[in-house]
């Protein structure tokens, strides 16, 4: 059966885009026996789609973790890029086109090809679907379709995000990646991967597989005794990787400088961890793959020259100095007032909510300039996440950096909504509301001590029904107080970010 006609257009778009929508199953996270199964069932996909046997033609390079593991995965397509590969890039979620989720030398993929491999995808699936199996939902259905572009395009490295958790995620039907790598651990999905720090590492840790070399960022202990254990037990061979400084490199003039010196394209201190891993796998991969490319012996020349000599080459740096994430740790000005800037930063766990808000805080301060700052954050987060885990070391955060907000506003995502065409009146902010008194019941209790130096500052809590309304509010403040300068933290979710990001005018 035939699903669209490939052109390219709104309305072929509008149509692929439809057909993605009817594979998605559903807000809640399914329980463990269903993940389990539906990641069976991927071998069936693979097996229809005639893929199973031209995977390992990817060379990937696997990244799990809670934290980071998008942008070492960005850092690492920046570098291979620059070292003149073709790379391919698959990430999740995307924040304004569902293209931004399969890149193509950094770049996301264009509307024909996406097209033409969708519907390919999913007329295959579509007629050899049987009454014991069904069509992959969402995010499985777009790793397949990854794998086909990316093998159809012959990139010569896929980079793979995991998704969520590792061991049962989609993108672990990759048996033989070149290496795999894990970023920061900590606390998030726990409801699927388990409410211990051991128990989701052992998740993260089900990427690895045996003889193929993974590495790790310096974990908590209980974090690192599972992933050696695990690494034990499927033979894997498990490092931690060098910090940045440990690194060197010589400028234009041939001066030798640290590796931490190195201007990373990511803002954000907790990017130079990313970067360290991120550096790693590039040259983990250039020495057992990427050698067999460079008919010139450059690959191994680099790679030799971190894994070795602890030096980093040019090619490395410019693509560490290139590296692009949108919607995390980003900063630009509002196109219709000139006081006010937003900081977005898709963080939405604990960990990354507190190295967001000391982010915002180094980069606020920065631009002060003289200038009366009024602060305001836009804040949501799904409903499984746990508020007062979240708002709690975002509200320490800035506090100890002295950049509370005097406002800050929970407002619900356009993308909960806009298919329905709900008018504001009618949208359901109960949530919102949660998160509000969660908030203000953390912010009273703050400065409830009494101590010397605890006077509490000044802080509106609001609840909006629209992100346009959101806007249009920090917009009639920047009005009011045309002398001031505005700043807006908006962060808590990447689809907040995303949704923010489109209403701005902003591409991803």
């Amino acid at each position: 059966m035939a699903y669209g006609v490939i052109g390219g257009n709104d309305d072929d778009y509008d149509r692929g885009l439809r057909l993605l929508e009817s594979l998605i199953t559903g807000k809640k996270r399914q329980d463990g026996t269903q993940w389990e199964h539906a990641f069976d069932m991927m071998q069936c996909y693979l097996e229809r789609l005639d893929l199973v046997d031209t995977l390992p033609k990817l060379h990937a390079i696997h990244v799990a973790g809670t934290k980071g593991k998008g942008s070492t995965c960005a850092i690492v397509e920046s570098i291979l890029r620059q070292c003149g590969y073709r790379t391919g890039l698959f990430t999740s979620p995307h924040l304004i086109d569902v293209r931004e989720r399969i890149r193509i030398n950094g770049q996301k993929i264009d509307k024909d090809t996406f097209l033409k491999h969708l519907f390919e995808t999913y007329s295959i699936l579509d007629e050899k679907t049987g009454e014991d199996s069904g069509k992959p939902a969402y995010f499985r259905f777009l790793t397949l379709l990854c794998f086909r572009i990316f093998l159809e395009l012959s990139v010569d490295v896929a980079i793979l995000e995991v998704g969520l958790g590792g061991r049962l995620d989609a993108t672990n039907c990759i048996r033989e990646p070149v290496v795999c790598g894990v970023t920061a651990l900590g606390f998030d999905h726990m409801n699927v991967l388990g409410y211990t720090l051991p128990e989701i590492s052992r998740e993260k840790a089900g990427i690895f597989k045996a003889g193929c070399p993974a590495y790790t960022v310096p974990q908590r202990d209980d974090a690192m005794e599972t992933l050696e254990t695990v690494a034990q037990e499927k033979q894997t061979p498990l490092e931690v990787v060098p910090k940045m400084d440990l690194y060197h490199y010589f400028d234009a003039a041939g001066t030798k400088r640290s590796g931490s010196e190195i201007k990373i394209g990511l803002a954000g201190e907790h990017q130079i961890e990313n970067t360290a891993l991120a550096v790693r796998l590039a040259a983990v991969w250039e020495s057992r793959y990427g050698k067999y490319l460079s008919g010139d012996g450059m690959a191994s020349e680099r790679s030799d020259s971190i894994l070795k000599d602890f030096c980093i080459p040019k090619e490395y740096r410019k693509g560490i100095e290139s590296a692009r994430w949108p919607g995390r740790a980003e900063i630009f000005d509002d196109a219709k007032e000139d006081n006010i800037t937003y900081f977005v930063d898709g963080a939405h766990t604990s960990e990354s909510l507190a190295a967001c808000a000391s982010w915002f805080s180094s980069a606020s301060k920065s631009r002060e300039r003289n200038s009366i700052i009024e602060r305001f954050i836009v804040f949501n987060c799904m409903e499984e996440r746990d508020p007062a885990s979240l708002l709690e070391p975002l509200q320490t955060t800035l506090h100890e950096h002295n950049t509370l907000p005097q406002e800050i506003i929970f407002s619900p995502t356009m993308s909960s909504y806009t298919k329905l065409n709900t008018p504001n009146d009618m949208i359901d902010t109960t949530w919102q509301a949660t998160l509000k008194d969660t908030w203000q019941r953390l912010y009273e209790a703050r400065f409830s001590t009494g101590q010397p130096g605890d006077s509490k500052p000044g802080c509106s809590h609001v609840v909006s029904k629209s992100l346009s309304d959101t806007l249009h509010r920090v917009r009639m403040k920047s009005k009011a107080f045309p002398n001031k300068k505005i700043h807006v933290l908006i962060t808590g979710s990447l689809y907040l970010v995303g949704d923010m990001l489109n209403m701005l005018g902003k591409s991803a």
